[in-house]
């Protein structure tokens, strides 16, 4: 029995139908942590968690219903439950001492970045003015978010 070409070319064409099937089905479904290499994911979370934290910590006496109303929207979760529980003793304070805080980013850094999810590193620094006396200090977060649509929210703030 002589082999014909179009024998030869249908085996060809199965050994390649075969090959494409098992080279798909064994690839790597691609990083879980996407932070190093999606640049528009990552410029996103940052842009966001950024605008956010600027927006949790800080506030003036004289706006501090406006300041937490700002608040519930741009966290969820943990961190919005610590917020509501903190936020009374500092607008409290902040009532009596007159103080006006002003929290800067200076630093984000994400550390792992999934579709819906994100930790970050961030280095703020803080600016306290109460009469004529000024005083600042820096502090590192570690900061969780959650993609809630197409918004990233803080989850969880740890002071570090």
């Amino acid at each position: 029995m002589k082999p014909t070409i179009a024998g030869i070319l249908g085996g060809v064409i199965i050994l390649c139908g075969c090959a494409t099937l098992w080279f798909s089905l064994s690839r790597s479904p691609g990083p879980a942590n996407t932070a190093l290499v999606d640049v528009a994911g990552t410029n996103a979370v940052t842009d966001q968690v950024g605008r956010a934290l600027r927006t949790v910590f800080s506030y003036d006496p004289t706006q501090m219903d406006r300041t937490s109303v700002a608040a519930q929207e741009v966290l969820t979760g943990a961190a919005m439950q610590q917020y509501n529980t903190d936020f009374e003793a500092a607008k409290k304070h902040a009532a009596e001492t007159k103080q006006v805080l002003t929290t800067a980013v200076r630093s984000i850094g994400v550390t792992d970045l999934g579709p819906n999810s994100a930790r970050l590193l961030v280095f703020i620094d803080r600016q306290t003015v109460q009469g004529d006396k000024h005083e600042s200090a820096a502090a590192q977060l570690l900061i969780n978010a959650e993609k809630v649509g197409e918004t990233w929210k803080i989850s969880g703030i740890r002071f570090l």
